[in-house]
């Protein structure tokens, strides 16, 4: 597979999403506003800043956060990935790819990029959803009492 390929629209858009929904979190964690359990958003630092502060706020801490964890990113999302017949390759290429792309990104770049697309934009979210267990149904609780 071309090494091109390793820096494939899904990797590159999924860490560029990575960035986008921790700034998010990071900046609702960190409201006063929130830590005070305010009610009006008029009051919240997080609903006032857009999210390109955000990102530049928080751009170097997510970064230093995601280098080191990298491969766990790639395994959560390497399903929905282009592969070739040696998986093992492909792992290494992609995390190499994901590492350039990481160390030579800033927030500008990933906010004006594009490298989310409507096309990706599902498949990118499909990496985020969160499994849940099949739980048994619930029992109904039997009705003690005369309907009398």
């Amino acid at each position: 597979m071309p090494m091109e390929m390793y820096f494939s629209d899904l990797w590159i858009g999924y860490l560029t999403e990575q960035f986008m929904r921790q700034s998010v979190e990071i900046a609702r964690l960190r409201c006063p506003g929130c830590l005070d359990k305010l009610k009006s958003p008029l009051l919240h630092q997080h609903e006032q800043d857009n999210l390109l502060q955000k990102l530049r706020t928080n751009f170097e801490e997510i970064r230093g956060n995601m280098l080191p964890v990298l491969s766990e990113h790639y395994k959560r999302f390497k399903d929905k990935l282009p592969h070739s017949d040696d998986l093992a390759k492909d792992e290494e290429c992609y995390m190499s790819a994901g590492r350039q792309f990481l160390l030579v990104a800033t927030s500008d770049a990933l906010y004006f990029g594009r490298y989310i697309s409507e096309f990706t934009d599902s498949l990118i979210d499909e990496g985020f959803a969160v499994k849940k267990k099949s739980q048994p149904p619930k029992k109904r609780a039997r009705n003690s009492g005369n309907t009398n």
